[in-house]
């Protein structure tokens, strides 16, 4: 058997797709694993690593006083499995196989998980012929080449990227460990150290304090309009900036007429075409889409598994000469873009253009494979980009008419530029960026023009600019920091640890106290110089320069260095951090008392409260932080004096919440009107006495709402007491809500929000509610026909069972009744206890207790009481008549009929309508009886 190992599960499909040919492919599950096989050959996909790094065991306690934060420098380090049912199921096939093929992705993180798959095969298979194939596309071409042409694992590109892994390990377990415990925060709240990480957020801090200690400086910019046949255009001062303001005016007071034309200029000047996509200048290009570098690499990735693109992780930017581009051509062709294909077949440059970078790996990011909109969905626009950006590298070069008009104003001298697009070149296929024509119009030297206006602008400098995403990625490359499979997750990791925000991006107190606390006592871990040499010494592990061994060894020992720095200042360090994380949860004066105000969490929950607690009970909730974690922001205010919340949530946009007392004021407002006697004024009397919600007020003591609010305590008590309903009344919505959601999935223009309020409308409020309405009314608010039945039948069943356990019977008895088809209690009382019992499995006396509590539950006459004797007896009776079995006497129970003497006076027709049996069949029964 030919055993095939992929990096992910659809590429292990697209693969089996492929060299299947025309053979098919069967699929199934082993353990939750899906697995493709074809003829001779299977194929399998990983999950990226399934066995993952970690230190040999009793490193785990962080408190420890045997394995301090410095010991795990040199503890041990070991690989367990991450997915066992994958492990085992690649080690079950490996045994069969007579060849293995790694197929994972081609690169340094691709190539160890190749290696980790290699050691799992050699694990249970020493003799099993194992191989690579290694390929930029998911194409046929691709694919196919790969597996004829298969070659060995590169164990030193793989020791790479274990070395990569047990550096990151040590420096960010380390690291992490010691500065949370300096900083007493633990659980969800760690501060994340690492050897990227870290001197990535110091530049955003020393970017922040630039702008902070910035000085605007002002300057004057000088310039005047004029015309020619009607057509104005603007000229500026040839000195450009003036930093002196005398100078300025002394040049806006001598720019008089005449205004002659001393000189005109024509030329051309050459619009170079963009270079091939690389993975940073995709992640910058992606960024003018509107898209963060996480969410443009998730789906260049996904279109790379489809076949669509190439792979997206790559350093080159030159085409090697292996690949095809007329085939590319050929494949675009058969797409929306077969006109731009048209125009750059008859236009094509002699080369394609070239950056700067090559490598061996991965040719530039290009088209791989046909696709449609409706096939990509919202992943279009990316390949688009992608498809565009290649047909632009392979056109000519755009060409634009330049003119320079020189002018005297009297003795100052002005200029005027203009440009025309006169050949749009690559342009034309690559419409992601302006081609504005400034046109001027046509002067001649010696002519003398109109002054129309003359313009002194004061200006000031600015500060330089936060890093966008994109902005910082470039950044990151130019000084060596990550590899370019990782730059974007490090700064999605930042945003998650609510170390930066907003984009651009900025830091949060937090991530600023961090950086700085170590920047003042191991400025070795936010600089980059520091990680620079280490990727530089990865780099050698796959030239064989260096081995993996040693440049861990040489990772070890720059690291106690570090905490030959950090250790004699932890608890230095740890005030430090304290004092600035106090202030970064810290809000703004409590309305009630005064004091602070702070972010507080629990778990997934989080809320605003005060610090005075519990003196002072004020408080705000939040959203759950599966929305994201809540950070303060700079804006503050006005009215409340308290800073803005944002909620900040991994690969996500932050959520500007804005003041939270602001925003729990324009909440409560419709709840306040939905309460009957609230007016106006008593909601503004409430504000002004700080009573902010209607929890508030519905605990509130009457007497204390009379004195707050002014009004009388019959007033005072009739609002406590409607409020309270309200309160209930939501509660029942949040429930049905809640309840709704879990069988009415959302869909396009129906959220679980607009059902409810459609609910609302028609008077369904609850569960109770959803059990009594008609299906028709549910079908109203956009439900079908099936999700109807469903949450009607669902919340009848949900009712009945809180109904039965309020009358008493236990949840195992409730379960078998409901299981039974006994539903309600209308269920329980409407059928005979001996039927209940049949059929339920429970026993006849504790029927008879439970029927006996519903009858009295709902004011109806008990049934007669009927012990298990009396029915075993009965049951003998009945089965000893010719042609009663145990199906009939089911249905003689559900008609009540238990024994002989029941039968002898059951009435046919009645009996009949009720149990199902022929009323003919019931009376031969009867004549059975004995007399």
């Amino acid at each position: 058997m030919h055993l095939i190992i992929a990096e992910k599960n659809i590429v292990a499909n697209r693969i089996a797709q492929i060299l299947a040919g025309k053979e098919k492919i069967s699929q199934k599950k082993e353990g939750g694993v899906n697995l493709y096989q074809f003829g001779d050959t299977a194929t399998i996909g990983l999950r990226g690593h399934v066995v993952e790094i970690d230190f040999v065991e009793g490193y785990t306690n962080w408190r420890s006083e045997t394995h301090p934060p410095r010991s795990l420098i040199d503890a041990g380090v070991l690989k367990r499995p991450t997915e066992p049912a994958i492990v085992k199921l690649v080690q079950k096939l490996s045994k069969k196989a007579d060849r293995v093929t790694i197929a994972t992705d081609f690169d340094t993180e691709g190539e160890l998980i190749g290696k980790e798959a290699f050691e799992l095969v050699r694990a249970v298979n020493q003799k099993v012929k194992v191989d690579r194939a290694r390929f930029s596309a998911i194409t046929p071409e691709e694919i196919n080449h790969a597996f004829s042409n298969a070659s060995d694992i590169d164990f030193d590109l793989a020791a790479a990227g274990e070395a990569r892994q047990i550096v990151d390990l040590l420096w960010g377990a380390s690291l992490t460990r010691f500065i949370s415990l300096a900083a007493r925060r633990g659980g969800n709240n760690i501060l994340s150290v690492g050897r990227v990480q870290s001197p990535t957020l110091a530049m955003i801090v020393d970017r922040e304090r630039e702008i902070e200690s910035f000085i605007p400086e002002p300057y004057w910019e000088l310039s005047l309009d004029t015309e020619k046949d009607g057509e104005t255009f603007s000229a500026r001062h040839i000195n450009g900036k003036f930093t002196d303001k005398e100078q300025a005016d002394t040049a806006y007071a001598a720019t008089k007429k005449p205004l002659k034309v001393t000189d005109v200029k024509e030329g051309t000047r050459a619009d170079k075409a963009p270079t091939p996509f690389d993975t940073t200048g995709f992640i910058v290009a992606a960024a003018r889409l509107g898209l963060s570098a996480a969410n443009a690499m998730r789906i260049a990735e996904d279109l790379y598994m489809n076949g669509y693109i190439s792979y997206p992780r790559t350093d080159n930017t030159i085409y090697p000469p292996s690949l095809n581009l007329e085939s590319i051509l050929d494949t675009l062709s058969k797409t929306q873009f077969k006109k731009e294909v048209d125009w750059v077949r008859k236009n094509r440059r002699k080369t394609p253009t070239q950056g700067k970078k090559s490598s061996t790996d991965h040719p530039p990011i290009h088209p791989a494979g046909a696709a449609t909109p409706e096939q990509l969905g919202e992943n279009w626009k990316v390949y688009e980009l992608v498809v565009r950006r290649f047909l632009a590298t392979l056109s000519p070069d755009a060409e634009w008419m330049t003119m320079k008009i020189n002018l005297t104003a009297s003795k100052e001298g002005y200029t005027s530029t203009g440009s025309r697009l006169k050949e749009a070149g690559w342009r034309t296929v690559y419409t992601y960026s302006d081609a504005k024509d400034s046109i001027l119009p046509v002067v001649k030297p010696g002519e003398e023009l109109p002054i129309k206006n003359v313009n002194l602008e004061e200006k000031q400098t600015q500060p330089p600019p936060r890093y966008s995403q994109s902005k910082l990625i470039q950044v990151m490359e130019e000084l060596g920091l990550g590899t370019k499979s990782t730059r974007h997750e490090v700064i999605q990791k930042l945003v998650g640890r609510k170390y930066i925000e907003g984009n651009p991006l900025r830091p949060t107190l937090v991530g600023r106290a961090v950086t700085e606390s170590l920047e003042g006592h191991a400025s070795e871990i936010t600089s980059p110089e520091m990680t620079s040499t280490l990727e530089s010494a990865m780099e050698d592990i796959k030239v064989k320069k260096q081995s993996r061994d040693l440049v861990v060894t040489d990772s070890r020992v720059m690291l106690h260095k570090v905490f030959d720095a950090l250790e004699p200042n932890s608890e230095l360090i740890g005030r430090e951090i304290m004092d600035q994380t106090d202030e970064e949860l810290t809000i703004g004066p409590c309305p009630i008392c005064g004091k602070d105000l702070r972010i507080r969490r629990k778990g997934v929950s989080q809320f605003i409260g005060c610090t005075g607690y519990p003196d002072c009970t004020f408080n705000i909730s939040l959203p759950s932080s599966m929305w994201g974690g809540a950070v303060r922001t700079k804006a503050v205010c006005e009215i409340h004096n308290l800073n803005h919340i944002s909620l900040i949530a991994k690969g996500s946009r932050p959520w500007e919440m804005g003041c939270p007392l602001c925003q729990l004021i324009t909440q409560q407002k419709d709840i306040f009107a939905m309460i009957p006697s609230m007016t106006e004024k008593i909601r503004e009397d409430l504000l002004s006495a700080k009573i902010y919600s209607a929890f508030e007020l519905g605990k509130m003591d009457p007497e204390a709402l009379m004195k707050a609010i002014g009004v009388t305590k019959k007033a005072a008590e009739q609002l406590i007491k409607e409020t309270l309903d309200v309160m209930a009344l939501l509660k029942k919505r949040s429930e049905c809500k809640k309840f709704m959601k879990q069988f009415v999935p959302p869909k396009r223009g129906r959220s679980h929000t607009k059902v409810m309020s459609s609910f609302t409308a028609s008077g369904i409020n609850s569960i109770d509610d959803l059990s009594k309405v008609c299906v028709e009314d549910l079908k109203k608010a956009g439900l079908t026909e099936e999700e109807a039945n469903t949450l009607k039948a669902e919340a009848v069943l949900l009712t009945s069972k809180n109904q039965l356990k309020e009358i008493g019977v236990p949840t195992t008895s409730l379960r078998k009744y409901q299981e039974a088809g006994f539903i309600g209690p209308e269920d329980l009382l409407g059928s005979h206890p001996a039927y209940i019992s049949l059929k339920s499995g429970v026993s006849i006396d504790t029927v008879s207790k439970h029927v006996a509590l519903v009858a009295q539950y709902l004011n109806k006459e008990q049934p007669v009481k009927i012990t298990k004797k009396h029915l075993e007896k009965g049951r003998e009776e009945l089965l000893s008549l010719k042609g009663i079995s145990e199906p009939v006497l089911e249905q003689l129970y559900c008609a009540g009929i238990i024994d002989l003497k029941s039968l002898s006076t059951a009435n046919p027709d009645k009996a009949a309508k009720i149990c199902g049996l022929s009323k003919e069949k019931i009376k031969q029964f009867k004549a059975a009886v004995p007399v």
